[in-house]
């Protein structure tokens, strides 16, 4: 430690052996805070960024002489992946400051004062909630509820800890923004998140909260009052958290004058993302992965999803193909020539009495999902219309007849086949028999690729199986099997209802389209987006916490947006609906859809998120936000076929639409 007259200087050496320099400005009687850190966070960025007078040390370096100086001590012990426990040596300087009355914040710590850590636990399906009752936080509520991501959090020894209320509570519930008043439970001492502990001088965060930024607590303004709380109680001073920028953002459009170049920045930032974010193999010759999965580490960072699934790089491969006809880009022809070529060469089974099944992924080999293989279809199908190549025909109307092989005479296919199972009598019986699956999430897509091949081979079994499927879900609509919500009903049937009357041209589909149309404006948002709902929740899949697949909507007036199961439908959806019936409307609805998701699209200096879209979009905070309670596929999944591509596609098709349309007439 050097010493002279305006300044002190600690020279910190940290296990990589660098050396960093902290150098604090000292005024008369001015506060000193002492950080106790292994790394640096955006708790400690903030606290410079503020010209808070302070210096920083690890553990291992604390002296009696240092603390002495200090005006309070913060232990960030959450930039590690376990928690922060001092050695004996340096806890008993610890406690002397701590009996004292000096402020100490202890933030992941396995031990302090009086209480000590139990076990370390994930967060993944947890919660916050702040207890507005007994705590006063600008810009927070009783019961608003925070989520802290895939996070690490001590449970105290629960008798050991105070007997007062904390300011944050875990829970574990499927709710929204917030909870009702009383439903926490404030008796669990286990279950306390951020507390003031005996003494009262101790304010403990059994969470990692020092990366907050890092990390996408949301929504965004809640934490950082949380962080500017604690922080200003430590320190007892007004302080800045806006001195950081938030680690993504979104822009609204705001007028009609730049939609046409906002819609062109969006599409290209978003198949550019399929690049940077590592997500298409060798230029797609070995495919493409999933996408990311939803869990957001405390540094941010995502995992990509390495499975290869079939419908994922058939929707990948036709966002290359469009992007190559309005760019020229020759490099996404090849890409989603590439991804074609992997799709018939090695995803379609060629054993004699399964031929032409499409296999679900990589490792679900002998499994088919029809509305997954349909995609990949569906792009081949647009591809051949769009081209005049029509080189994967023959695998296609393979793939499409294994598929009808295996449809039930109300023309619906159960969700799934397994070539494990699927001996000739499990076939006959499957086509003898009613499928009994009135679902758009089911069947949707299978009718669309039905009709598509239908239109370009004029096979008449494609178009009849349709049209008894499709006939077959509108005499249940809106009461047909729902998987996330009604609202994802209706999105999903606009695209199959649209190539119906396109095919068939009958008066009587061309009410269904309209009737499905006009019942999902009922869950219109302002900003363009289509709201979660579910009249009577009646879906299946609203499951309990961690235990499955479960819908966004824990209740009708979330104001919450699905962009894996709902949305993301609808733009390619809409430009055919227009196409079909040559309504403007349905452009106006593609319009107000598309600045939604130009409003939406991920801007973040993370190629890993740049430029796409992840499940869960709250249109009320306009940021990314959602209850974690589903597992898989969580608020913060980015799919890069179902949603990215798809999005993507539905953006260039309303680009390309005269030129599909010329195309769709020549085939005719």
């Amino acid at each position: 430690m050097i010493n002279d007259d305006d300044k002190k200087t600690y020279i910190i050496t940290e296990k990589s052996s660098d050396k960093k320099t902290y150098i604090i400005t000292e005024k008369a009687n001015d506060k000193k805070i002492c950080i106790i850190t292994e790394k640096t966070s955006d708790m400690l960025e903030i606290i410079e960024l503020n010209n808070i007078n302070h210096f920083v040390v690890t553990p291992e370096q604390v002296t009696e002489e240092m603390l002495e100086s200090s005006f309070s001590i913060a232990i960030l012990g959450g930039v590690k992946e376990s928690p922060l426990v001092f050695y004996p040596e340096k806890r008993i300087l610890i406690e002397r400051q701590i009996k004292k009355g000096k402020k100490v914040f202890a933030e992941f710590c396995g031990s302090i004062g009086n209480i000590h850590n139990n076990c370390t636990e994930n967060t993944r399906f947890e919660r916050l909630v702040f207890n507005g009752e007994d705590y006063e936080v600008r810009g927070l509520e009783n019961g608003d509820i925070i989520e802290e991501q895939f996070n690490l959090r001590n449970i105290p020894v629960a008798f050991l800890t105070s007997k007062r209320h904390a300011i944050l509570y875990y829970f574990c519930h499927h709710a929204h923004t917030k909870l009702e008043n009383g439903y926490i439970d404030k008796k669990y001492n286990a279950d306390k998140a951020l507390w003031f502990e005996e003494p009262e001088n101790i304010l403990v965060c059994s969470f990692r909260i020092c990366n907050f930024n890092k990390g996408r607590f949301s929504p965004i303004n809640k934490v950082r009052s949380i962080v500017k709380y604690i922080l200003e109680w430590l320190i007892e001073e007004n302080i800045s958290i806006d001195v950081i920028e938030p680690s993504y953002h979104v822009e609204e459009i705001k007028n009609d004058q730049d939609f046409k170049e906002k819609l062109k920045e969006t599409i290209e930032r978003s198949v550019q993302w399929f690049e940077k974010a590592g997500i298409i193999k060798d230029n797609g010759k070995s495919g493409a992965y999933e996408g990311l999965f939803g869990e957001v580490h405390s540094d941010g960072r995502q995992v990509v999803n390495k499975h290869l699934r079939t419908d994922c790089m058939g929707e990948i491969a036709l966002t290359h193909y469009l992007h190559y006809l309005i760019s020229g880009n020759d490099n996404s022809k090849e890409i989603s020539d590439n991804l074609l070529e992997f799709i018939f060469r090695y995803m379609m089974c060629r054993d004699e009495e399964n031929y032409g099944m499409i296999r679900w992924t990589y490792e679900a080999w002998g499994t088919c999902y029809q509305d997954d293989t349909s995609r990949a279809l569906i792009a081949a199908f647009y591809k051949m219309i769009l081209s005049k190549d029509k080189k994967y025909l023959e695998d296609c109307k393979a793939a499409l007849n294994f598929l009808v092989n295996t449809t039930g005479t109300d023309g619906t296919r159960v969700y799934r086949t397994d070539n494990a199972i699927l001996t000739k009598e499990k076939r006959q019986l499957l086509k003898s028999t009613p499928g009994n699956l009135p679902s758009a999430h089911y069947n949707g897509y299978y009718y669309t690729a039905l009709l598509m091949g239908y239109h370009i081979t004029k096979d008449e079994g494609y178009k009849n199986v349709a049209i008894k499927g499709l006939t077959t879900i509108m005499e249940a609509f809106p009461l047909t099997i729902r998987e996330q919500s009604e609202t994802e009903e209706c999105c999903r049937l606009i695209l199959p209802l649209s190539w119906l009357y396109f095919c068939t041209g009958e008066e009587k589909h061309r009410l269904w389209l309209y009737k499905v149309t006009q019942r999902l404006q009922n869950f219109k948002h302002i900003s363009g987006a289509y709201l979660e709902y579910d009249e009577g929740y009646r879906a299946v899949m609203r499951n309990t916490m961690g235990s499955g697949e479960c819908s966004l909507l824990t209740q009708n007036g979330d104001k919450v947006v699905d962009l894996i199961y709902s949305n993301n439908w609808l733009p390619l959806g809409f430009v055919q609906a227009y196409l079909a019936t040559k309504d403007e409307k349905f452009m106006e609805y593609w319009k107000e859809n598309v600045q939604f998701f130009i409003s939406s699209q991920i801007r973040s200096e993370d190629v890993k998120i740049n430029g796409a879209w992840a499940r869960s979009f709250d249109v009320e905070l306009s940021e990314y936000y959602g209850s974690p309670i589903g597992k898989g596929w969580g608020p913060w999944y980015i799919q890069s076929g179902w949603t990215v591509a798809e999005v993507t596609s539905g953006l260039m098709m309303g680009i390309l639409k005269e030129q599909l349309n010329k195309c769709l007439i020549e085939e005719c």
